[in-house]
């Protein structure tokens, strides 16, 4: 009779085990920090992590999607890539018990519209909390958005605990859509793979990948390029050469670049070597490649510039403010408008009279708004709208702060002739090495002492 009823019991514990029932269930680990990220056409990425190693599985519909896992900072990163997806559809996905949603590229033709944030950078969890109230409230203003971006410096230690509390306030806003991540100085400088094992992303081939990520994706009547601003300095000659190859082959009519130093302000670090070379790297390369549109964090104040070429405004452009206010019309070549969107964290910087004479005369706003912003592009054929909106947690309404309109009447194509560039690190060190050494004199004979910035230089390093 014993072993009857011992041979009984075990079968019910074997039939509950296999229904899922009781310890089984219990041992599954919990799944964090979950976010799902734009992977290339008809492709999206999903990260994740548990504090022990299981199967990687995402489920979309009726089909599992399977991926791999390595060991991070003592946990279990999980990445996963689902190929074969229709365009321009609206995906439920299932991580363990965790459910999020999101939209894929609809193709040329049709509007979109996004969310755009500048920096994060919280260290506890009152200072997330004041972040994503600000993006949650830019969801609550725009609730049919395709997708939302963060200029970088999502944390500011980068450490297990600010990365905890940073997806644990952002849940909400993560399962809403797809995340565009930008690495900041505080994500990469010194932290070193943090970035590349917090999203799963289409990132391209570079000894330096380990500060950051830079990777491109296309969305309705867009192209989109997310470059790494810590990869070396200014920039390695890969990524410079893989943003002239990305962008000449793409016959987007729109051209955006997602970045995080700040090519255009006057913050705490406007006057040092490292932001004047990146501008003297990357500015030729935005008019050669006609960008209609770099936005980018680190400077926690507020700039929107007229549009720029060459370094300077560009001139003859049709401005009506009384019947079409911020309306601008520009063709192609014509410029490209810089933002800098204030940030959604509440730690500000002031503006510092010290700057470059572009910096001034290229602003068409320029202030630290004493709020946090949160802003909202939209895109409907050949017009892009641009929002701005201060908010303060806790109150009930965000207000209206700037805003502009970009009517473009030219499209560029794509060179049929064009070869692209060699984008190994091997090939193009040699010439980064040249680059730099002639930027800096650059810098050192036109900014430093041509523009008087030497002083300002000195000045704020002993002060």
């Amino acid at each position: 009779m014993t072993r009857k009823i011992i041979a009984l019991l075990l079968g019910l514990a074997l039939l509950l085990g296999c229904l899922g029932i009781g310890a089984h269930a219990a041992d599954s680990p919990a799944v964090s920090r979950v976010v799902s990220t734009f992977y290339g056409e008809g492709a999206q990425g999903f990260h994740w992590y548990t504090d022990a190693d299981c199967a990687s599985e995402v489920v979309i519909g009726s089909k599992t999607y399977t991926g791999t896992s390595v060991k991070q900072q003592g946990l279990y990163a999980h990445s996963v890539v689902a190929e074969g997806l229709a365009a321009g559809a609206v995906y439920t996905y299932k991580i363990g018990d965790y459910e999020g949603s999101f939209k894929t590229d609809p193709g040329r033709g049709t509007s979109i519209n996004f969310i755009v944030t500048g920096d994060v950078q919280a260290s506890d969890e009152d200072g997330f909390a004041h972040s994503a109230a600000v993006v949650g409230k830019a969801w609550e203003y725009f609730p049919q958005s395709d997708f939302t971006v963060t200029l970088g410096d999502h944390t500011n230690d980068c450490t297990n605990e600010q990365w905890d509390l940073y997806f644990d306030a952002f849940k909400s806003v993560h399962q809403k859509a797809a995340f565009v991540p930008i690495s900041g100085n505080h994500d990469g400088m010194l932290r070193w793979n943090w970035f590349r094992n917090m999203f799963t992303l289409k990132e391209q081939p570079n000894m330096t990948n380990r500060t950051g990520v830079y990777y491109s994706f296309d969305y309705g009547d867009a192209h989109f390029a997310v470059l790494n601003t810590n990869d070396m300095l200014p920039m390695s000659m890969q990524q410079r050469n893989w943003l002239i190859n990305d962008m000449s082959q793409s016959d987007a009519k729109w051209k955006i670049v997602f970045m995080h130093k700040a090519p255009y302000s006057a913050g705490n670090d406007a006057l040092l070597p490292g932001n004047l070379l990146l501008r003297r790297a990357l500015l030729p390369i935005f008019d050669q490649l006609g960008i209609d549109l770099v936005m980018y964090g680190h400077d926690h104040q507020y700039y929107r510039s007229v549009p720029v070429k060459g370094d300077k405004p560009v001139e003859a452009i049709y401005v009506d403010p009384v019947d079409r206010p911020g309306f601008i019309d520009y063709p192609d070549g014509r410029g490209t408008v810089y933002i800098l969107p204030g940030a959604a964290c509440d730690k500000r910087y002031p503006i510092h009279d010290n700057m470059l004479p572009a910096i001034e005369a290229c602003a068409a706003k320029h202030e630290e708004p004493g709020k946090s912003v949160f802003t909202n592009i939209s895109i409907e054929g050949d017009t892009l709208t641009y929002k701005a909106y201060t908010f303060v947690p806790g109150e009930a309404n965000a207000t209206p702060y700037d805003t502009l309109t970009l009517q473009k009447t030219q499209f560029s194509q794509p060179d049929p002739n064009f070869k692209p560039l060699p984008t190994d690190f091997f090939t193009t060190f040699l010439r980064h090495m040249w680059n730099f050494v002639s930027e800096l004199f650059s810098v050192v004979v036109f900014d430093y002492i041509g523009e008087g910035l030497l002083w300002g230089l000195l000045g704020g390093l002993l002060g």
